[in-house]
């Protein structure tokens, strides 16, 4: 696979992303399209900003293929992600997929979530795919509740090592700003 792209539903409704499908289109770029749409971009809902409110529908226009898929499962996003990655990789060029998804926290600290409903998070909460595939891992026997409970401690101990990492490192000179920010092709991760 080459490209992966994710945006939010936010960045649907700018220009510079349809100059981009219309791009890839022209020149039949193996390019997957990833729109996470949790519904409120930073805090305006898509119907409120937008007339095409299924956003995989904006693929249309460039005949492009597109696709729907509950971002609340995590097997219909492997399936959906792979469906398009394969029809990147035998040259059928790209596919715009939009994630339905959603956020349980406003979209900064500074961000009071006037916008929805404490109701709308808890339903959402009920279909939290975190716990769906914790169920499915716990039901088929993929492994036991003791062994996920040492794999969030794991997590757990990973992100509290970066943090104190982080806190503990000395502020970046300011030449840092300008590294890494155009791709070098002779990073190991990028194929011919």
């Amino acid at each position: 696979m080459r490209f992966l792209h994710f945006f939010g539903d936010g960045a649907a409704r700018q220009g510079m992303l349809h100059e981009v499908f219309n791009l890839a289109m022209l020149w039949k770029l193996p390019v997957v399209f990833i729109c996470e749409n949790n519904n409120y971009a930073m805090g305006t809902s898509v119907e409120r900003t937008s007339n095409v409110v299924d956003i995989y529908k904006l693929a249309d226009a460039y005949e492009m293929p597109g696709d729907s898929i509950d971002g609340m499962s995590a097997e219909a996003v492997h399936e959906g992600v792979s469906r398009a990655i394969k029809r990147a990789r035998e040259g059928g060029g790209p596919t715009l997929l939009e994630i339905k998804t959603y956020r349980y926290k406003g979209h900064s600290i500074s961000d009071p979530q006037k916008y929805r409903t404490k109701e709308e998070v808890e339903e959402y909460k009920q279909r939290d795919p975190i716990a769906q595939v914790t169920d499915t891992i716990l039901a088929k026997k993929y492994a036991t509740q003791a062994d996920l409970d040492a794999i969030n401690k794991r997590v757990a101990d990973t992100v509290a090592a970066s943090v104190k990492f982080a806190e503990e490192s000395p502020i970046p000179n300011d030449d840092e700003v300008y590294k890494d920010i155009y791709i070098d092709k002779n990073y190991p991760f990028i194929k011919d």
